[in-house]
């Protein structure tokens, strides 16, 4: 695996930065915080890029949702659970047919899946709460590229579709920021930033006119964004 940096890349390295300083800031503020709750279950809407494609250097944007646990052990500090879901299907390139020109079609269908832990610092503020957090732990792809192609009408040529089905589990490492507005027992995620490093070992499958070939084994990796609203829910007491 290359080193860190290499890994995470320019928009990583630089969301990771923004994220530390978010975290120290939480972390060396007091004074005028308010009393954290023990427990905070966050579930809601989230929108998410994914370049971990085999064959489709479409970074598409996939709607999807997102959930998280979180357990406060001091005001300022807590162990978080995160799921995340995106899928959806995307028209990645169409040119209709005509009298001299074939139809191409490419649709990639997707399904990218995280499931992270690790710590969350937090800073109350009133009705407000900055957080920021840090997360490992696995991802899983799966993604189906269509290729569709039609001869140009009343030509007696022929061309050939193409299917790669696609699946994978592996690392991810999460981390980002956000801001909740709560009012006692519940609150509205106003908008949660994140970033996600992927490394997968994959499999693909090829098939092509009715012909499935040995599926192929490789390593793959990306990185991808999401943002993320929805509702929380405070309880247990506080901290």
């Amino acid at each position: 695996m290359a080193n860190f940096a290499n890994v995470v890349g320019k928009w990583g390295k630089q969301v990771i930065l923004g994220v530390v300083g978010v975290g120290l800031a939480v972390c060396m503020t007091s004074g005028t915080t308010q009393a954290q709750s023990k427990f905070n279950v966050f579930g809601g809407y989230s929108y998410g890029t994914n370049n971990i494609e085999y064959g489709c250097e479409c970074d598409p944007g996939l709607h999807g949702y997102a959930g998280s646990f979180t357990y406060n052990l001091a005001p300022h500090i807590g162990l978080e659970g995160a799921f995340t879901g995106h899928n959806g299907t995307n028209t990645i390139y169409n040119e209709p047919v005509s009298a001299n020109n074939y139809q191409d079609t490419q649709t990639a269908k997707q399904g990218l899946y995280t499931y992270t832990f690790g710590p969350r610092f937090s800073l109350p503020e009133g009705n407000f709460s900055l957080f920021s957090h840090f997360l490992v732990g696995g991802t899983h792809l799966s993604e189906t590229l269509t290729y569709i192609c039609t001869p140009p009408t009343g030509s007696e040529d022929t061309c050939t579709g193409d299917t790669n089905n696609v699946y994978g589990s592996g690392f991810a490492f999460k981390t980002g920021a956000g801001v909740d507005w709560n009012h006692g027992g519940w609150g509205i995620r106003i908008l949660e930033v994140d970033y996600i490093h992927s490394d997968l070992y994959a499999k693909a499958t090829e098939t092509q006119s009715s012909t499935t070939y040995t599926p192929t084994s490789f390593d793959i990796s990306g990185n991808s964004f999401e943002l993320a609203t929805g509702v929380t829910f405070n309880f247990g007491g506080s901290r």
